[in-house]
């Protein structure tokens, strides 16, 4: 049977799937929690990563090694880091990149700290890519919003300082960040399993839409439904028919 691994990193990143995905099992490993379920002949399974870099490493290779997916869908929500990306609008990553590979200058004791100053390291080995037939189908998949594809930017630091933001946009390119995509992107390219991330605004700091409880509701409900038609068209498609089951 075919298997589709879907992440996510709370609870609440995963609810309505689970409730449109009656009758499966949860299972742990090693702490992290995974749903199983089935979808039109496929084998569905639900992870819940936990937030951060670390966590999606591990839940990922938990994951690959237990059930050998045909694709990776990691989801959830992130803060927008153009001006033109509001509440509600999707990012289809079609790459992702880790954010928080950065050096500082030399100070010394009594100098202070200044993170405008910091600069990226070797970021080109950072930047992954997804699988380009997951990332055309979904945009093909039907959304009342906005849908757009672009760079994932991810890092352990939920960024609030919006001169902070434009300097990471002008260092990585990234349209919106989260805790988890880079690191789920690293983890599939190692063991050459398809892999997209979508990620729906919940708050942009730069146009002063902050992070409200109803807000990301609203937000987790909205992507919910739209990768549940997602995973609907997946299950019909060439591209995870055709994947080759071979995680090495």
């Amino acid at each position: 049977m075919r298997t589709i691994l879907v992440q996510g990193a709370v609870q609440e990143e995963i609810e309505q799937l689970i409730n449109n995905l009656p009758g499966g099992n949860w299972t742990e490993q090693k702490g992290y929690a995974f749903y199983e379920a089935s979808f039109q002949k496929i084998s569905i399974i639900i992870s819940k990563t936990e937030i951060g870099i670390m966590h999606a490493c591990i839940s990922t290779i938990l994951g690959i090694g237990r059930y050998q997916p045909d694709c990776i869908i990691n989801q959830g929500t992130a803060g927008g880091h153009t001006r033109d990306l509001e509440i509600g609008d999707i990012v289809i990553g079609e790459s992702a990149i880790y954010i928080n590979n950065m050096r500082t200058p030399i100070k010394a004791r009594g100098q202070g700290s200044n993170a405008l100053e910091w600069f990226p390291g070797k970021s080109g080995s950072f930047l992954l890519q997804a699988d380009p037939r997951l990332v055309e189908l979904a945009e093909k998949t039907p959304y009342d919003g906005k849908l757009l594809r672009g760079k994932l930017g991810s890092g352990d630091l939920f960024s609030r300082e919006t001169d902070r933001i434009d300097l990471l946009h002008t260092q990585f390119g990234e349209l919106c960040e989260d805790m988890e995509s880079a690191a789920v992107y690293k983890v599939c390219q190692t063991f050459h399993v398809p892999v997209i991330g979508i990620r729906i605004i919940s708050n942009n700091e730069i146009t002063g839409k902050h992070d409200d409880p109803e807000q990301f509701q609203i937000a987790h409900q909205k992507l919910q439904n739209y990768i549940y038609q997602y995973i609907g068209k997946l299950t019909d498609s060439i591209g995870v028919s055709d994947t080759p089951n071979n995680h090495k």
